[in-house]
């Protein structure tokens, strides 16, 4: 008998630690996978059953190959998701199973390979061991330049035994973490450089719904930046789903600084401005912490002095998930969600307009706080915040309409 491909089997091993929360963890990342299948009219479902999530056909006759770029596409960065297999399936006959290897064997062609064996249906005449050791000893047989190696293999060949069908797959790696919606709202800072959409996918492998917001200084600057902001939530929304960008214009902060304050503590001033912003926008956003993409000593406004000084105009906790990473690793992870080409763009940037000459390294807060008492800047806030525009995305897509989104 023709195996088919029936069904995506999607595997997740940190959710499986949550104990008396681990339902809710499920139902999140099943919600997240309908959610993504629904907006790109896959006529497919996720349910969730034996410790694991099942994507099929709404209905028997659906070719699932015409979907399977797509699906990849989109599984291999869903949050919550740390394996997942297209997966042919035969009926519980061990010569209608061996039959399948030839097709494992194609895919998994040209490196090493282990196969991985469990029975949910303890019944079944042979064990996991013996599954193993002949369905490998069939994929060799395919002719396929194929070697077996038990540790270090590049393909893992998944045969499930389950109470009506056998199903075979080769295992694909997700991205782990926990699904996104999991973990509350967090704001997070967005510029239209590397660090902070990095910083943003690192929090949303956490779990978390993140909630970008962008400063600019529009029309002094040009559109490049924000230009360069929408695509790169476009990309976000393709592994958060729903996602709704928030634009500030702080030109008047900024012009503001430039005239009344001093040349050495503008940046850790008008940071701190950005401090409160986006604390008044988190409280009206349900959100319970900010989010930025500093990483420790990269700029002259990241030591540790700076980062004190900025944080106390904050009154929602600040993090920070790139700050023990350098330039390389934090392009390498951008390269691998899609952010980087965006990223690397030649635009101005919103901080570096009224750029010092020579920035203060070691701001002290007695400073900072005389310096900030001369200056209006809760007018100027109030100004910035009543500027302020959303965008709304979802899968990859603008909408104009944030129910849509």
């Amino acid at each position: 008998m023709t195996a088919r491909m029936t069904k995506v089997v999607v595997h997740y091993d940190e959710i499986a630690l949550k104990g008396k929360k681990r339902k809710f963890f499920e139902e999140r990342l099943v919600a997240n996978l309908n959610d993504f299948l629904r907006n790109d009219g896959i006529p497919m479902r996720a349910r969730k059953s034996w410790g694991r999530i099942f994507i099929e056909p709404l209905q028997e006759d659906t070719d699932m190959s015409a979907h399977e770029e797509q699906l990849r596409s989109r599984l291999r960065l869903i949050p919550g998701i740390s394996n997942y297999g297209f997966a042919l399936s035969v009926p519980k006959d061990y010569e209608s199973l061996l039959s399948t290897a030839p097709a494992l064997a194609e895919r998994a062609a040209g490196g090493t390979f282990r196969v991985t064996a469990r029975r949910t249906d303890k019944s079944f005449p042979k064990r996991s061991q013996e599954i193993e050791r002949e369905y490998g000893a069939a994929m060799l047989r395919t002719g396929q330049p194929l070697k077996v190696s038990l540790k270090h293999f590049d393909s893992e060949a998944h045969i499930e035994v389950l109470d009506r069908e056998i199903i075979a797959y080769l295992k694909e790696r997700g991205i782990g973490g926990l699904a996104v919606g999991s973990s509350g709202r967090i704001v997070s800072l967005i510029s239209a450089g590397f660090d902070s959409p990095v910083a943003s996918f690192m929090l949303m492998k956490r779990g978390a719904r993140i909630l970008p917001l962008h400063f600019h200084s529009a029309p002094v600057t040009s559109d490049e930046p924000i230009a360069a902001v929408h695509d790169l939530c476009a990309t976000l929304s393709s592994i958060q789903g729903r996602l709704t960008l928030a634009l500030v214009p702080v030109i008047g902060i900024q012009q503001h600084l430039e005239e009344h304050a001093p040349e050495k503590l503008r940046i850790v001033l008008l940071r701190r401005s950005f401090m409160r912003l986006s604390c008044r926008y988190a409280q009206d956003s349900g959100a319970l912490a900010l989010a930025t993409g500093e990483s420790l000593g990269q700029v002259a406004s990241q030591t540790l002095e700076n980062m004190r000084a900025i944080d106390d105009a904050a009154f929602l906790p600040v993090m920070r998930p790139l700050c023990g990473l350098n330039k390389t690793e934090i392009i390498d992870i951008a390269r691998g969600i899609g952010t980087a080409e965006i990223s690397a763009r030649p635009c101005e940037d919103t901080c570096a307009l009224f750029v010092p000459k020579s920035p203060e390294t070691k701001a002290k807060m007695r400073e900072v706080l005389t310096a900030e008492e001369k200056l209006d800047l809760s007018r100027m806030e109030d100004e910035a915040m009543a500027g302020l525009e959303t965008v709304h995305f979802a899968w990859g897509s603008e909408f104009e309409d944030s129910e849509q989104a």
